[in-house]
């Protein structure tokens, strides 16, 4: 999964009745630490096993990224794991 997939998720996620632009701030939208974790759950659920990924340590967890930044580093994430690739 690319930073762009995660990044379309993230956006489809935190819809509520507006459109959520990737370059929104999360803090903005009201996502604090919590949030944040329950966004990589999501994602994690969406695009691999949940159990596949590490934990994200919220303590490194900045409320000011914006919804790309978010992507990006989840992307990263998945990317170090394998997680959501194609079997081939």
């Amino acid at each position: 999964a690319d930073a762009e997939t995660v990044s379309a998720l993230l956006c489809a996620l935190l819809r509520d009745e507006d459109d959520v632009a990737e370059d929104a701030v999360l803090s903005d939208l009201g996502i604090g630490a919590d949030d944040f974790g329950d966004l990589w759950d999501a994602v994690r659920e969406e695009l691999a096993e949940r159990t596949v990924g590490p934990e994200i340590d919220l303590g490194g967890f900045d409320p000011q990224m914006t919804v790309s930044d978010a992507a990006r580093i989840m992307a990263s994430l998945l990317a170090e794991t394998g997680a959501g690739e194609d079997d081939e």
